[in-house]
């Protein structure tokens, strides 16, 4: 009788301490989540120190309360403990434990996994949202007041242009500005004066742009705004005898209304075919041809 009270005492004992010895860990721990995939244990509380093992993001263990310098002490298994960094955790708080963020939940295995199953497509801004820049041509049937009449003559234009919202002025406003230049004079001053004529003429505008119907690949647009032109011509007159050259510059301010069609090409680049009617001293239609890289 005494030696089965004796086995019963010493089971009690044993569970109590077994019992209380478990939670008394548990009192001195406290739950983390690991976030860094590859998270280094190291044997000893200093980075010098043999790796232990490495561990996977999104895994679950029991730390120490304290630390030691930038370290936590850590329970792998039962009988294995080690030293991770603080970096590489996140610590529980009231008892929850934190969730992972988008970008610790990509450094899962399961994310990665998931990422080379199916890989994430590219996200493309909608055609109207896109800006672009880029090289245009230019064809104008250009005309001027001068030398006494109103004169005309088919010319070709190179520039550039920069399109889109968010470009000259912040928020979804979309503007086009386009920048021309034409190197040398018009035909008829040759025409006119009997020598030969230089020169060049610069054309920029600036147009509030409505899109209507608009789509992913392609969409029509039409607006109007203010446009500026200089010119400066040398030429020569005959006086007296004798040629006269003249310097001949003029500054003109008037208003463009514009309609285009784009295309998208290769969900990047654009093209564009645009008709322009200009209204200043005289009145002119023009053609252009762009080519736009985004930004």
């Amino acid at each position: 009788m005494m030696m089965k009270n004796g086995w019963l005492c010493f089971c009690v004992m044993m569970f109590s301490m077994a019992f209380f010895g478990t939670f008394r860990a548990q009192a001195q721990s406290q739950k983390a989540v690991i976030i860094n995939q590859g998270a280094l244990v190291y044997t000893e509380a200093d980075f010098d120190a043999p790796v232990l093992t490495e561990l996977s993001a999104g895994q679950i263990f029991n730390i120490s309360l304290k630390q030691k310098g930038p370290f936590y002490k850590i329970r792998i298994k039962k009988g294995v403990v080690g030293w991770i960094a603080d970096n590489d955790l996140r610590v529980a708080k009231g008892g929850k434990l934190p969730p992972l963020k988008a970008a610790d939940k990509e450094k899962t295995p399961e994310a990665k996994e998931e990422k080379n199953r199916f890989p994430e497509k590219k996200r493309v801004r909608s055609f109207y949202a896109s800006r672009y820049r880029g090289p245009l041509f230019s064809y104008l049937t250009y005309s001027e007041k001068t030398m006494g009449k109103e004169r005309h003559h088919n010319m070709n234009f190179v520039g550039a242009r920069v399109a889109g919202p968010n470009t000259m002025f912040s928020g979804d406003l979309r503007t086009d500005a386009e920048f021309l230049f034409h190197s040398g004079a018009p035909d008829y001053y040759q025409k006119y004066t009997g020598y030969p004529a230089s020169g060049w003429i610069f054309i920029t505008d600036f147009i509030f742009e409505t899109a209507s119907p608009q789509s992913k690949w392609h969409m029509t647009t039409f607006g109007f705004g203010p446009m500026f032109k200089y010119t400066h011509y040398q030429t020569s007159l005959l006086q007296n005898g004798r040629e006269v050259a003249y310097s001949l510059d003029d500054m003109t301010l008037g208003a463009v209304f514009d309609v285009g069609l784009h295309f998208r090409i290769l969900e990047t680049y654009a093209l564009r075919f645009n008709v322009k009617y200009y209204w200043e001293k005289t009145q002119y239609w023009g053609g252009a041809l762009t080519f736009g890289f985004p930004f």
